[in-house]
């Protein structure tokens, strides 16, 4: 979550904010502009709007906006999403940017349905994927020259949900099982992290494989070429998705190779320490009897 809030807290400038730029990167205030609150169900996804649809959003300055509002102290915990709309002037289109944040409890802990080492690896898959924290680290612009059109797009939210990192955590652990020697009973996350720490890296590369892989195929029905009156615009990410897999499954394949030298086991014949028999370096002993010079004519 990009904030979070405890039950009975109070929101201010600096923490539900939206801001918005020309172009050119100059604050401007929007024609009309409000925001709504929704509750996002954690097993469906599904939203439930929680009071007006409508509500009015303080300004503080130009450009800058943020929505006042107080955490009920009987709110459910959880994640929540703050849906701004608003439109440039009073003939443009209603645009709307989206996000996420939660209400956790006193402890800090969050509701949630996943186990704590599954929690703990979905952050590690973010961090390794830079997508922690968008606020921080998406910087997106349209590619129309005019402002009136979409220089007041913003993204907020994640680019993988949860659940689509657990699902490539997981892929990457039944990928990583079927590499010798034999490793099935480290069958869930959980086992994994608290029986062979050591490997998470190695699982954490192996879900990077396959969430750059749904991205490029993301992408790919979005590439176009267009020329118009000497304009060219060209839009190619799958490749460069493609590129950073391909480096993931290098860093994936020596961790493979590393777990088959790394890994202990043993295999061979057994040979009783004391006893009575025939003992010789071709194999275990052979036979019942006693050591003497008959058992050898």
């Amino acid at each position: 979550m990009a904030v979070a809030f405890n039950p009975g807290d109070t929101t201010s400038r600096g923490d539900l904010d939206l801001f918005l730029t020309t172009s050119g990167g100059a604050p401007a205030n929007a024609y009309s502009i409000s925001y709504a609150i929704y509750y996002v169900d954690p097993g469906t996804g599904a939203e439930t709007l929680i009071g007006s649809a409508t509500r009015t959003p303080v300004n503080p300055a130009v450009g800058e906006y943020y929505a006042a509002l107080t955490v009920p102290t009987s709110a459910t915990v959880g994640t929540y999403r703050i849906r701004w709309t608003f439109r440039e002037t009073s003939t443009s289109t209603a645009q709307t940017v989206v996000m996420e944040w939660a209400v956790v409890s006193v402890s800090g802990e969050t509701a949630t349905t996943y186990t704590l080492y599954q929690q703990s690896m979905i952050d590690k898959l973010r961090i390794l994927l830079r997508d922690q924290n968008p606020d921080k680290f998406y910087r997106f612009r349209p590619p129309e020259h005019e402002g009136t059109i979409g220089c007041f797009n913003q993204v907020f939210g994640y680019i993988w949900e949860d659940a689509e990192l657990l699902e490539y955590l997981e892929r990457a652990l039944d990928w990583w099982n079927m590499f010798p020697p034999e490793t099935e009973s480290l069958c869930t996350i959980d086992k994994l992290v608290s029986m062979k720490p050591a490997w998470r890296t190695a699982i954490l590369w192996g879900a990077m494989i396959h969430a750059l892989m749904a991205l490029a195929i993301n992408w790919t029905s979005e590439e176009f070429d267009y020329s118009i009156g000497g304009i060219s615009l060209s839009i190619d990410k799958s490749s460069k998705y493609e590129s950073l897999k391909q480096n993931a499954e290098g860093q994936f394949d020596k961790a493979t190779d590393a777990k088959h030298r790394t890994t202990k086991f043993s295999r061979g014949l057994q040979q009783p320490r004391y006893g009575i028999g025939v003992r010789s370096s071709f194999g275990p002993h052979v036979g019942k009897g006693v050591l003497s010079p008959r058992n050898f004519s």
